[in-house]
């Protein structure tokens, strides 16, 4: 097992992010409707005079070349966003090198924006569009590195980035693909994405000028260094108070990621864990009450899932409650 930013296999690594990409959710809403859990609609749905219908996505003659998956047509501010090759970025060694921006008028086809991103690990990896992380309200598109990601703000034309994954707890890579960012897409105002191996990831997007990452509340350990389950705690555009809990689960045979929510509505929780419970299997979380009053919320970290506690057992100690979750 080496730690993270020892030397990688490069082929082994190219073949994986070939293979990657952004793949159908089973996105459990949990009470929390998601922002834009899925690409947005090509029918227009939604907009603001749904009589209007939206413009149809144009054949356009794109310049360079193109991978399968690297357009992205948003109907609603009529453009086509495009990531690209071609002499301008090609390396001498490497070949093609998949990383200019563009953005073409879906009036006339004609680039109204190009930018040529930072090399991806390597000239020859490719970057890709993360289709499903488009957000009607924000309007951005996250753009999928090999460890890496950006964000790009649509509005305003501007590339954030170049952004990592960060995790409470320090990770090991225990082969080449460890590290691969296998899945990004947008939950609210939050970015979540997957890195293989290591686990999840949040970054807060409300400020898209300023992305942050968001640690995880806690984390249980399944595997020495390389194997968590993490619970964010992260504000909900429902309520002004009101949080959800997630764990999300990438699960690398099927290729399917869940965001897991735990409640049925946000619900206003105390985030002050202490150090000493967080890399517990069982976790008691507040819901605060209001006043001095709160009631307990028992979680199976292993299990990912909200644990149902008795009215006499909600009534004890935290640590009496976990030793009851333990038994039973």
């Amino acid at each position: 097992m080496k730690a993270l930013g020892s030397p990688f296999l490069f082929f082994l690594m190219l073949t994986l992010v070939a293979c990657t990409g952004d793949f159908n959710t089973q996105n459990q809403s949990g009470g929390t409707p998601a922002s834009d859990t899925t690409q947005t609609d090509s029918s227009g749905a939604g907009t603001e005079n749904p009589a209007t219908p939206a413009p149809s996505k144009p054949n356009c003659d794109l310049a360079g070349k193109v991978l399968e998956g690297n357009t992205f047509w948003a109907n609603k501010e009529n453009v086509l966003v495009v990531i690209s090759a071609d002499k301008e970025t090609e390396d001498p060694d490497l070949g093609e090198s998949h990383r200019i921006l563009s953005v073409y008028d879906g009036n006339d086809c004609k680039e109204i924006f190009r930018e040529i991103l930072p090399v991806n690990f390597s000239a020859d990896f490719p970057y890709y569009l993360s289709q499903i992380t488009y957000n009607n309200v924000s309007k951005l598109i996250a753009i999928r590195g090999f460890d890496k990601f950006l964000v790009f703000d649509l509005a305003t034309k501007k590339v954030i980035g170049p952004l990592i994954p960060k995790f409470l707890n320090e990770r090991f890579v225990d082969d080449a693909s460890s590290g691969t960012i296998t899945r990004m897409e947008v939950w609210e105002s939050y970015l979540i994405g997957n890195a293989a191996s290591l686990g999840p990831f949040v970054y807060d997007l409300s400020n898209p000028a300023a992305p942050k990452a968001v640690l995880p509340a806690a984390e249980f350990e399944l595997q020495k260094g390389i194997r968590y389950n993490s619970l964010f705690l992260l504000k909900s555009l429902d309520q002004d108070d009101g949080m959800q809990a997630l764990i999300p689960s990438y699960d690398a045979d099927s290729q399917v990621f869940k965001i897991n929510p735990l409640f049925e509505k946000p619900l206003r929780i105390e985030t002050n864990i202490p150090k000493t419970f967080r890399n517990n299997r069982y976790l008691v979380l507040k819901e605060l009450l209001g006043g001095t009053e709160s009631r307990p919320i028992g979680i199976d970290m292993q299990k990912m899932k909200k644990v149902d506690l008795p009215a006499d057992i909600a009534a004890k100690k935290d640590t009496e409650i976990i030793e009851w979750m333990k038994k039973n």
